[in-house]
C-alpha cells in the first residue's frame, strides 16, 4: 500500500487536467499540487493522441467576426443552439465568453496557430454562424498537449504516473478527504489524501469496441464520481463518427470533401446501395460533400444517413472502406452540384471537372490537404499504394459527464471536474474545436476554485481503519484468466447496439444481459486488479447508457432511436417534450435512478 499527501489532486494529465494543475498553481503557489496520471503524460491521454484533418480550437477573438465586443454571445449562442438546447447556457456563456485568454494563453506557451499576415487563421466549423476554428494542422491538440507538458515541467508540478484512481473518499460531512485507487504497473494500493480533487479522466471511450480513445480511457472518473454520489448528465449523447480502424485518425473534412466511393468489401458503393430509391444522384453528392463539415453523427444533418449505411454493413459482417482510386458510383459530371464546383474554385483554385482532377478522389485529396495525406503515411497507409481506409463508425467524444456549475463544482464539496470528463456545457452535439476550448476554460476555473477550497481546509487523515479495509476488501482476489471476455463481450454488445442505431428492443435486451453479469463473474474473467477494476467501471457506465438512450424517446444530435428494426423509422426530434430538459443520472444505492430536469438558462 502507498500513501501520499497532497492540498490538491487532479487526476488526469490530458489537456484539461494540465491545465488545472497550472491553474492550481497561478491561484496559490505554495500549495502541494499532484497530477496523478493512469498512464504516461504525452501518451495515454485522448489531447496527446488525436488527430483529424484539421484539427479545431473553437474561439471568438478580436478579428472573430462580427468584430463586436459582444462577439462571445453569437458563440455562446451557437453552443447553446447547436448543442440542440438541452445544455446549461449559463456554461455556455462561461466557454464563450473566456475563450479568447484561453487562446492567448497557449498562445503565449507556444502553440504554433497557423496565421496569415500576422493575423491567426479561423474557419467555419459545424454550423457555427462565424469562423472561429484555429488550428495548428491535424496536430493541434497534440500541440496543445506538449505546450502545457512543458509548462507543467517548468512549473515542477509533481505528476504521478501509472496510478488509476478507482475511488473517492469521503468524511462525516460528505467532503472529499481523498481517494485510493492502484499502481497498474507494480500492483500496489495507492491512497492520497487530500481535500480537493479534480477529475480530468477524459471521456469513457473504452466502454466501446470501436473508439478513437486511448486504451486507459475507461470511464474511471465517471464510475468512481457515481459512486461517491455526484450526478452525470446528457450521458446518451456520444459523438461518433466514421474514422480508420487502422490509425484512430477522423475521417472528417477533407476525407469526404475529396468525394471518395466508400465502398464495402464486395466493392458494392454503399450509399448508393442503400439509397439510390430515396435521393436522386445530386443529393447523394451533397450528402457526401457535407460529410466533410457535418463529420459526427447528427439527427439535424442529413448525412446521418452515411453513418447509418456504414453501420449496416458492419451489422452484416462486411468491411467498409473509403476507396480513393474510385469516383462514387453516383457521381459524373452532370450530378455534381454547381456549388460544390464552386467552392472547388473558390477555395482550391481548382476545377472539378477538369480531367486530371474529376477521375481521381486520391489526387482531390492530396491537392487539398496535402498534410493530411502524409499523416497518413506515417501512420501505415500510403493511399497510393493501398487505395482506400478500412472505416468504421468511432465514438469520439462524450458530449456529457459529471454535472459542473460554473465553479467547475460537482454536488460533492471539494470534487471538480473539467474537460470531457465533464458535463452540462456541452450539449447534444457542440461547435467543432469547442471541446479543446472547454479543456482549457473550466481546466482553468476548476484549478482556481480548488486552490482557493483547498487554502482554507485541512487534509483530513484517513485512519489506518479505513486502509485496512480497503486492503482486506482486495487482497484475497486472486486471478487466473489471461484474457478478459467480460470486458469484451460489453464493449461488443455496446458496439452492436448502443452506437449508431439505436433501437429500444435491442437497448432494452444488451441492458439485461449486462445487468445479470455479477461481481463474481468479473472477478472470474478479470486477468488483474486494474482489469478488474476496468471492468466493474465498464459495466456500470454502459448501464447508464442504455438507461439514458432508452429514457429519451426522440431523436436529437447524435442519438438516433429508431422505432424498430424492420422499418428502421427513426423517433422525431421532440422540442415539445425534450427541448432545454436534460437527463440527470444518480446512484440510490446499486440502483441507477434518472430524473429529467430542465436546464440551467
Amino acid at each position: 500500500m502507498i500513501k501520499i499527501k497532497a492540498d490538491a489532486v487532479v487526476v488526469g494529465a490530458g489537456g484539461a487536467g494540465l491545465r488545472a494543475a497550472l491553474s492550481l498553481k497561478e491561484t496559490n503557489k505554495n500549495l502541494d499540487i499532484k497530477i496523478i496520471s493512469k498512464g504516461k503524460i504525452l501518451k495515454d491521454s485522448v489531447t496527446a493522441t488525436s488527430y483529424s484533418d484539421r484539427m479545431a480550437f473553437h474561439a471568438t477573438l478580436d478579428t472573430t467576426e462580427p468584430y463586436t465586443q459582444d462577439s462571445w454571445k453569437y458563440h455562446a449562442e451557437d453552443i447553446f443552439v447547436i448543442g440542440g438546447m438541452v445544455s446549461d447556457k449559463n456554461l455556455s456563456d462561461v466557454l464563450a465568453k473566456n475563450s479568447k485568454e484561453a487562446f492567448e494563453y497557449l498562445e503565449k506557451l507556444g502553440v504554433p496557430f497557423s496565421k496569415e499576415n500576422g493575423k491567426i487563421k479561423q474557419f467555419r466549423t459545424d454550423g457555427s454562424k462565424y469562423a472561429r476554428a484555429c488550428y495548428t494542422g491535424p496536430d493541434t491538440a497534440v500541440q496543445i498537449a506538449k505546450a502545457l507538458t512543458r509548462e507543467v515541467v517548468n512549473q515542477k508540478i509533481e505528476v504521478i504516473e501509472n496510478v488509476m484512481i478507482q475511488d473517492i473518499l469521503l468524511d462525516n460531512e460528505n467532503r472529499v478527504k481523498g481517494a485510493y485507487g492502484l499502481n497498474v504497473v507494480t500492483n500496489e494500493l495507492f491512497i492520497v489524501e487530500t481535500p480537493a480533487i479534480i477529475l480530468a479522466t477524459g471521456g469513457a471511450g473504452q466502454v466501446y469496441a470501436e473508439n478513437l480513445f486511448p486504451i486507459m480511457c475507461t470511464g474511471d472518473g465517471h464510475a468512481a464520481a457515481l459512486r461517491a454520489g455526484a450526478e452525470l448528465v446528457n450521458m446518451e449523447f456520444i459523438q461518433i463518427g466514421i474514422a480508420s480502424k487502422k490509425t484512430k485518425i477522423a475521417c472528417s473534412g477533407s476525407f469526404m470533401r475529396a468525394l471518395p466511393k466508400i465502398i464495402n468489401d464486395q466493392g458494392e458503393d454503399v450509399v448508393y446501395k442503400h439509397y439510390k430509391k430515396s435521393y436522386d444522384s445530386k443529393d447523394l453528392m451533397h450528402i457526401l460533400f457535407s460529410k466533410g463539415w457535418s463529420w459526427p453523427l447528427s439527427f439535424e444533418e442529413r448525412s446521418h444517413i452515411i453513418d447509418i449505411a456504414v453501420q449496416k454493413e458492419i451489422m452484416e459482417g462486411k468491411k467498409v472502406f473509403l476507396d480513393y482510386t474510385t469516383n462514387p458510383q453516383f457521381m459524373n459530371k452532370d450530378t455534381i452540384p454547381q456549388d460544390i464546383i464552386d467552392w472547388y474554385k473558390s477555395s482550391l483554385g481548382m476545377d472539378l471537372l477538369g480531367e486530371d482532377v474529376f477521375s481521381s478522389p486520391l489526387l482531390r485529396l492530396k491537392k487539398m490537404n496535402k498534410e493530411v495525406y502524409e499523416l497518413l503515411v506515417t501512420k501505415g497507409i500510403d493511399l497510393d499504394v493501398d487505395g482506400k481506409i478500412e472505416v468504421a463508425p468511432q465514438i469520439q467524444h462524450f458530449q456529457g459527464g459529471i454535472k459542473i456549475n460554473e465553479r467547475a463544482e460537482t454536488c460533492i464539496e471539494g470534487l471538480y471536474a473539467c474537460g470531457e470528463a465533464a458535463g452540462g456545457q456541452h450539449g447534444a452535439n457542440r461547435p467543432g474545436g469547442n471541446s479543446l476550448l472547454d479543456t482549457q476554460v473550466f481546466g482553468k476555473i476548476a484549478g482556481q476554485n480548488a486552490a482557493m477550497y483547498s487554502s482554507k481546509r485541512k487534509v483530513s487523515e484517513i485512519t489506518e481503519k479505513e486502509v485496512k479495509e480497503i486492503e482486506r476488501k482486495y487482497s484475497k482476489f486472486i486471478f487466473k484468466n489471461n484474457k478478459n471476455n467480460v470486458k469484451n463481450y460489453i464493449r461488443e454488445l455496446m458496439t452492436q447496439y448502443a452506437g449508431v442505431i439505436r433501437v429500444s428492443e435491442h437497448l432494452e435486451r444488451t441492458y439485461d444481459m449486462v445487468s445479470r453479469i455479477s461481481q463474481d463473474q468479473i472477478l472470474g474473467s478479470s486477468i488483474n486488479l486494474k482489469d478488474y477494476f476496468e471492468t466493474i467501471n465498464i459495466r456500470l457506465l454502459s448501464l447508464v447508457l442504455l438507461r439514458c438512450m432508452n429514457e429519451r424517446k426522440e431523436s436529437r444530435g447524435p442519438h438516433l432511436l429508431f422505432k424498430n428494426v424492420e422499418t428502421m423509422e427513426l423517433y422525431p426530434r421532440d422540442d415539445e417534450n425534450w427541448a432545454y430538459h436534460y437527463i440527470v443520472v444518480k446512484l440510490k444505492g446499486d440502483e441507477i435512478d434518472l430524473e429529467k430536469k430542465r436546464v440551467n438558462m
